[in-house]
């Protein structure tokens, strides 16, 4: 580990392992514990650091007060041929989808197409670390989450939906390409960063408890988020909503908050499975193609692929946080 003025670089097994230790001391089992930190690591690795190292620390606090089950046995369950769904037990989405990840993929390549649904679970942080996971096997892949109800749809002043983020990887040899993000105009973790900063956010994000625009970051978090693109963006995060509550998941507006309470706020993740090669075995070198001629045609580079971070830098805060979680030395 190296240190700058206020920030910390670890390597990516430093980090893993800080984060495993600060699990288990929270009250997570060695599964939990590895799929959070496996996560974590992929999160910062990928530059978001507002799903990696920080949003972990949501996730121990959830576990010392009852909102995250640390020790969840997700129950996994094959209905029907394509068709794979989890009950979390409470647990991390992450864990479920470890638990589900090796039939998904079995069942994509055996149909060409397979879907999972978990339910049950706590928020599931980065998507992207769904997408990719699949996208390395070489199937096409699809996610989207949702998270209690943090954001304003269709005319409401208040919030009734989630930010509801969507995800999407195509594999490729040197790492998927892979894009994701929220629907809303901005991750309430940007909104709520802002406020402890004392900062104030940009027109357009949010609106304060009485409906009106605001600029102001603490009021904002009181308020509602709200969607990029207003209804195109409303329109995608209902279609989120409704795809991850498909096997049980709650409705972001039912959802107990991930931040607050021992209720756990029993989310849903869905992700999809394809196999291009079911229906064109030439297909992954044609969208490649395409892809390449794009970028080096017209600039347009897109779900660009990026070196994975060798060494993360964190803020000594959060550092600082994780040593204290873990039991060491501050």
């Amino acid at each position: 580990m190296t240190s700058t003025h206020g920030s910390r670089h670890l390597s990516p097994h430093a980090l893993a392992a800080l984060c495993e230790s600060a699990v288990l001391r929270a009250g997570g089992s060695s599964d939990t514990a590895a799929a959070l930190a496996s996560a974590t690591v992929a999160a910062e690795q990928r530059g978001r650091p507002e799903v990696g190292a920080g949003h972990l620390l949501d996730h121990l606090d959830a576990l010392r007060n009852g909102r995250l089950n640390g020790t969840a046995h997700p129950r996994v369950l094959s209905r029907r041929a394509c068709v794979v769904t989890v009950d979390a037990d409470r647990g991390a989405a992450q864990l479920a989808f470890d638990r589900a990840f090796d039939t998904l993929v079995d069942s994509a390549r055996t149909n060409g197409v397979a879907v999972l649904s978990v339910h049950n679970s706590f928020t599931a942080g980065e998507l992207g670390h769904y997408t990719s996971r699949v996208a390395e096997t070489g199937l096409i892949s699809m996610a989207c989450a949702n998270s209690p109800a943090l954001m304003a749809v269709y005319g409401a002043h208040e919030a009734i939906t989630g930010t509801n983020p969507i995800s999407f990887a195509l594999p490729h040899p040197r790492g998927p390409r892979m894009f994701d993000q929220a629907t809303s105009a901005t991750a309430w973790v940007r909104v709520r960063d802002a406020a402890a900063r004392g900062e104030s956010i940009p027109e357009g994000w949010a609106l304060d408890p009485d409906g009106n625009p605001t600029t102001d970051a603490r009021t904002a978090l009181t308020g509602a988020l709200l969607p990029f693109g207003g209804v195109k963006g409303a329109n995608i995060a209902m279609m989120v909503e409704m795809l991850a509550a498909l096997a049980g998941g709650s409705f972001s507006l039912d959802a107990a908050p991930f931040d607050s309470g021992s209720r756990s706020p029993g989310l849903g993740l869905f992700v999809a499975a394809i196999d291009p090669t079911a229906f064109d075995v030439s297909y992954p070198e044609r969208a490649e193609g395409h892809l390449a001629r794009l970028a080096s045609g017209y600039g347009a580079d897109f779900g660009r692929r990026k070196t994975p971070i060798a060494e993360i830098g964190l803020s000594d805060e959060t550092y600082q946080a994780l040593l204290a979680a873990s039991g060491r030395a501050v």
